[in-house]
């Protein structure tokens, strides 16, 4: 997202609470120079967040969806919570029940394994991201169902500090179609139930939680949980 200047957070606040205003109504400080107040409002002009009329200014559709994020009690852009597609991907074997296994090789949580994740775009369909992240990371192709909403508050385990707050849709895919290929930001691996424990050494959160999340896929019965988590890291 765009960090803006302070006072052109300023004057997209004015313009959060009226329908639309004159030049000298913007101003956050009625003392400010000209020029520096019309090099800021430019700059808005310039992103598309402010339009011109013949008297007046207002927001754009794309000032207001921006603005409409702000704290106005700080003047600040509020951080929001990430959204993601969370892909299980799941197929028979050898009488057994195998499992595409993800081991993330880039940061955060560089080397920690469990299911295959991606965000979810802006105006994306949670099913969508999750066809997406599946094809683009694996090259497999399938039929996600949403099975559980998970959302983890992610605290440094020393400081308490939040790092992450994130909703993560957990999605399965049965039997899917296609080649599976290399990708240098992770490694994939059929997994058989049986070696989960020997092979998945490292997870994002515990043994347990991994173990969990198998279990709640395995028992699905097509109601949809939520779950909220507030998870200690020290693999951040």
């Amino acid at each position: 997202m765009r960090q803006l200047h302070e006072i052109q957070l300023e004057i997209l606040k004015k313009l959060l609470f009226a329908d639309k205003l004159r030049f000298t109504d913007m101003k956050p400080d009625p003392e400010m120079e000209n020029n520096q107040f019309t090099f800021h409002l430019d700059q808005l002009i310039e992103f598309d967040y402010i339009q011109k009329g013949p008297r007046h200014y207002s927001l754009t559709s794309k000032g207001k969806e921006y603005a409409n994020r702000m704290d106005t009690d700080k003047t600040k852009i509020a951080l929001q919570s990430k959204v993601s597609a969370w892909v299980c991907c799941s197929r028979q074997k050898n009488d057994q029940a195998q499992y595409l296994i993800y081991t993330r090789l880039k940061q955060p949580f560089y080397g920690c394994q469990g299911f295959l994740s991606g965000k979810v775009r802006y105006g994306e369909k949670i099913i969508d991201a999750a066809k997406r992240e599946l094809k683009e990371e694996t090259g497999l192709t399938g039929e996600p169902q949403i099975i559980m909403i998970k959302h983890y508050l992610v605290y440094n385990k020393n400081y308490k500090e939040l790092l992450e707050d994130k909703f993560m849709f957990l999605c399965l895919v049965k039997n899917p179609k296609g080649k599976l290929k290399a990708n240098n930001e992770g490694k994939f691996e059929w997994v058989g139930e049986k070696d989960l424990k020997r092979y998945v050494t490292n997870h994002f959160e515990s043994w347990g939680a991994f173990e969990q999340q198998v279990k709640e896929i395995q028992n699905f019965d097509g109601h949809i949980a939520l779950q909220e988590i507030d998870h200690q890291s020290e693999k951040f």
